[in-house]
């Protein structure tokens, strides 16, 4: 809106405007049809500018002439005056009022002035409620495209809040498996702990192995460097497991013209750290004991059996479960027993 043309419109219907004014004022017009509704209403208001006029008095000679005209018409009138019902006068509309407004004496001194002023404030206040209406209009459409954004923005959320309940699920089921491979992570660290325990008792077991197996062959070969059975007469009797060591068995390779003897014992259990086996050489009722060993994690073992007379003068060999260091007599269970004869 153009205030400083609209400002001449009341101007442009009372005719006080020059032609280069008028023509801006109608190209104007043209092309804003809310400032031709202005020009509507300043036409509306000059329409009344002519019931501003002072009243005049009549002079004597119309005034007389008036009478005398009317004298004429109630005497030409030769017929009864029927009476008539009397109507009610009609309500004087917005335009007679202002009329009569007009029309008092008080007022005719500065209508004119007045009107003119009226009719251009009257034309300012509808510009400020066509431009209050302007806005009303946009404040409506901006308020709809906040509405339209806020429930984007709302189904935005919906969505945002199903995806941070999916993930806290995913989460959750993470945590889950991160407890579980923290468990089965615990069960493989104890596992190759105990593994790494089993490993050094078999390390152990084996360098005690090695070391039976080193003394085993020293034995081996100290036999053999004695050649302790140089008779052709040379035999083996067995020696079986009694009911204490069913499973357990020997061999016993004698010479009868030697007092020395090779032992060779199997499938007997391995011994606590303070008990020895030891060997029995059995005449009659009495017996004499002989040398001490032990077997290996396989139940087996090998040893020379000497004696002070030989071997052949004895009924019988045993092998009993002695103190360590050997008893000079028997104390423990016989679990080997075999006939020597």
């Amino acid at each position: 809106m153009n205030e400083q043309i609209e400002e001449l419109l009341a101007v442009y219907a009372l005719g006080g405007l020059s032609p280069e004014e008028e023509a801006e004022v109608e190209a104007y017009l043209a092309e804003n049809p809310q400032a031709a509704a202005l020009l509507e209403d300043a036409y509306a208001a000059v329409a009344l500018l002519p019931y501003t006029a002072p009243p005049v008095d009549p002079s004597s000679e119309a005034e007389a002439a008036l009478f005398a005209r009317v004298e004429a018409d109630l005497a030409a009138q030769a017929e009864p005056v029927r009476r008539t019902a009397v109507s009610t006068s009609p309500q004087p509309t917005l335009w007679d009022q202002i009329r009569a407004f007009f029309s008092l004496p008080l007022v005719t001194a500065v209508s004119l002035g007045t009107a003119v002023l009226l009719l251009i404030w009257g034309l300012s206040l509808n510009s400020q409620v066509q431009e209050l209406n302007q806005d009303v209009q946009q404040f409506s459409a901006d308020n709809s495209s906040l509405r339209t954004d806020f429930d984007a923005l709302a189904n935005e959320n919906l969505t945002l809040t199903a995806r941070v309940t999916e993930l806290q699920a995913a989460n959750q089921a993470l945590d889950q498996q991160i407890d579980d491979l923290a468990q089965n992570n615990a069960e493989l660290i104890a596992t190759n702990n105990s593994l790494q325990t089993d490993l050094a008792q078999a390390t152990a077991n084996l360098d005690e192995l090695q070391s039976y197996s080193a003394a085993l062959e020293a034995e081996i070969a100290e036999v053999m460097a004695n050649q302790p059975f140089d008779s052709s007469d040379v035999y083996a009797v067995t020696l079986p497991g009694t009911e204490e060591q069913p499973e357990a068995s020997a061999q016993l390779v004698v010479d009868p013209e030697s007092n020395t003897a090779l032992l060779i014992v199997d499938g007997m259990p391995a011994l606590p750290e303070d008990a020895v086996y030891q060997v029995l050489l059995i005449r009659g009722t009495e017996h004499e004991t002989a040398e001490t060993f032990r077997v290996d994690t396989e139940g087996e073992g090998v040893l020379l059996v000497h004696s002070t007379e030989p071997l052949q003068s004895f009924d019988a060999v045993g092998v009993s479960v002695e103190p360590e260091g050997g008893s000079v007599q028997r104390t423990g269970e016989i679990v080997l027993l075999g006939n020597i004869n």
